[in-house]
């Protein structure tokens, strides 16, 4: 007589396969609960969160709700040369927002035309060095590759 299916092992499958499917959807339903967090730690596949070390807690602001990015310099501005500067009229995006113009510097507030020229004059032979050291690198990269090795014929 022949058998009802084609596989006779083609049946016992489809039952732990759904078993296992269940079971795996029981087990990531219960991970949102406490209960499973301290199985989850007792089976090493949790961890709680340490205390940070003394150098974080005393470098962290007391105030956890903002914390200030990047850091603000003053503003130093230059002292009246020669040619006053162009004023300042807002357009684009600056112009959305309300503008309060700074008063001039009282004498001693603003930097010198001159240490400005000489923090210039520095950029500028920094950016030549740095071009210098880009155009070496250039030439330096254009040699063409070595031929490959000519294995010695016998």
């Amino acid at each position: 007589m022949p058998p009802d299916h084609d596989m006779p092992f083609d049946q016992p499958m489809k039952k732990p396969f759904l078993s296992l499917l269940m079971l795996a959807a029981l087990a990531a339903a219960g991970c949102a609960g406490e209960a499973s967090k301290v199985v989850a730690e007792a089976a090493g596949m949790a961890t709680t969160a340490q205390e940070p070390k003394a150098f974080v807690q005393e470098t962290r602001p007391a105030n956890a709700e903002y914390m200030p990015i990047g850091r603000t310099f003053p503003v130093e501005p230059l002292c009246k040369g020669e040619a006053a500067p162009p004023p300042f009229v807002p357009a684009g995006q600056a112009a959305h927002f309300i503008y309060a113009p700074t008063a001039a510097p009282k004498p001693g507030e603003c930097k010198p035309r001159a240490a400005f020229k000489k923090i210039e004059a520095e950029l500028d032979a920094k950016r030549l060095s740095n071009e210098a050291a880009g155009t070496q690198a250039k030439s330096l990269g254009s040699t063409p590759p070595p031929k490959p090795a000519q294995l010695p014929t016998n």
